[in-house]
């Protein structure tokens, strides 16, 4: 295999350019002088030890080691993630990666000790990088399949003798445990390879300086530096770049992007003169964002979540009764329920001679004639509070209540402050605004915000509530 001077991919022995970068494979332009560069690290494997109790497999115990499964994966991927997908130098990558692998085994030898009856094997943990320098960490957690549903046909075995023996109140039991099974087994998390549609948070060493490494070029480190200006009035402080001359003007306790040498470059074109705290340009330098673009990120993300039905918001209490099975999503207090109304509008217009009588008399002949005409126009028709459930839309008014089932709606429009919502056997948009008084508190990633429930939160949230209907 050519590994790729550019971004360490891996190329066939044949190949003459990377189907990664396009890059030639053979640098003349001061690369490495036409030599096939090593790889930084061979992709490892990591796994559970090899042993298994077959004993102990029934439908129970399999379902129970399918949990500790999962829930160990999302432990690993924790323990991983200021490692995964992350760009970091050259010079301190050996001891990232023996800290990379020390807190996955240790992960791995906690799980030999939990699963009940199944190979801890089947919890494979890959270890892989690219690029050269920096080097970019990737780590990827997956089940092993064949094993897996090996397993499976056991269990069904097992099933199948409790039949013939008689047993179907116990043959039933497990047909329903058979099927959660399934599930956990087609739920198992894989994380998304390389190129695919998903952004990985770049997370610095715990000990980094903002200094240690260019935002910009991500090259070199950051120098002190101290001018004048306006005619030596003002003194000024900051960092420069020696490798890219970027510019850190001192703000307080922030530093400003003052200036770059090539204006094309990613950095300068998203944080140009902005002002941001050591904290962000650190992350910045390890492929992070700032805290504001950081908060778009995430907020796009949980959006995008809440549209498929994935999100689980913390259960409010219901001003309202709640039917068997049904939970509160949303409280929204404040909220004015509008209406289309039709007004009728007079008009008219005089029509005839006036003929003058005396100095000051006059006559007017002739008539006026008028025009009704009616329009519709949006009216507030009440003001209460609206609770959405994981079955129905309620708006509890002084005046009016309005119960929506979610099945029944067959659009909603979002505005800034409220939805238009149109349902069936009902003509007339419903309107309800001023949601955005009301706000809730999302969570990605360990990072909480608070949101207003502005019109398009408002619909996701609903939108996401059908879906999960099914």
């Amino acid at each position: 295999m050519v590994y790729c001077w550019n971004c360490g991919e891996k190329n066939r022995d044949d190949a003459r350019y990377c189907f990664n970068c396009g890059r030639p494979l053979k640098d003349n332009a001061g690369g490495n002088g036409g030599e096939e560069k090593e790889n930084p690290c061979p992709e490892v494997v990591l796994r559970g030890d090899d042993t298994e109790n077959l004993d102990m497999l029934t439908p129970e115990n399999f379902l129970r080691d399918m949990k500790t499964l999962e829930e160990y994966n999302r432990r690993i991927l924790k323990a991983a993630e200021k490692f995964r997908r992350r760009k970091i130098r050259k010079k301190d990558f050996s001891r990232m990666l023996e800290n990379l692998k020390d807190a996955i085994s240790s992960e791995l030898d906690a799980l030999n000790d939990e699963l009940v009856c199944i190979s801890p094997a089947v919890m494979e943990v890959t270890v892989s990088c690219r690029g050269d320098d920096p080097v970019i960490l990737e780590v990827k957690t997956g089940a092993d399949k064949e094993k897996l549903q090996g397993y499976m046909g056991m269990v069904v075995n097992k099933m199948a003798q409790d039949a013939g023996r008689g047993n179907y109140e116990k043959l039933q039991g497990y047909m329903g445990m058979l099927e959660e099974i399934k599930r956990e087994g087609k739920e198992m998390p894989e994380t998304p390879a390389p190129g695919e549609d998903h952004e990985e948070e770049f997370k610095p060493p715990l000990d980094a300086s903002w200094t240690e490494l260019c935002p910009v070029c991500r090259k070199s480190s950051l120098e002190p530096y101290t001018g004048k200006k306006l005619m030596g009035l003002l003194t000024e402080r900051g960092y420069r770049c020696s490798e890219c001359g970027a510019v850190f003007e001192e703000k307080g306790e922030r530093y400003s992007l003052k200036g770059v040498g090539d204006e094309d470059n990613d950095t300068w074109r998203t944080y140009a003169r902005q002002a941001l705290t050591g904290e962000e340009w650190t992350r910045i330098a390890h492929g992070g964002m700032s805290d504001a673009l950081q908060r778009e990120h995430d907020i796009k993300m949980w959006l995008a979540d809440a549209a498929a039905g994935r999100v689980n918001l913390r259960e409010p209490e219901s001003p309202v009764i709640l039917r068997k099975n049904e939970r509160a999503v949303l409280v929204l207090e404040g909220v004015s329920f509008w209406e289309p109304r039709a007004v009728r509008r007079t008009t008219g217009a005089y029509g005839g001679p006036t003929v003058r009588v005396s100095k000051n008399v006059s006559l007017r002949l002739g008539g006026v004639q008028a025009r009704s005409e009616s329009q519709e126009e949006l009216k507030e028709i009440d003001r209460g509070v609206l609770v959405l459930t994981n079955r129905r839309m309620i708006f509890a008014g002084s005046k009016r209540t309005i119960n929506i089932d979610l099945r029944k709606i067959l659009s909603i429009e979002a505005y800034r402050d409220g939805i238009a919502s149109r349902r069936e056997n009902k003509q007339k948009t419903e309107y309800f605004l001023n949601t955005d008084r009301s706000g809730i508190s999302i969570t990605v990633d360990g990072r909480t915000y608070d949101v207003p429930v502005t019109g398009p939160v408002l619909k996701t949230v609903i939108e996401g509530m059908i879906r999960s209907l099914g």
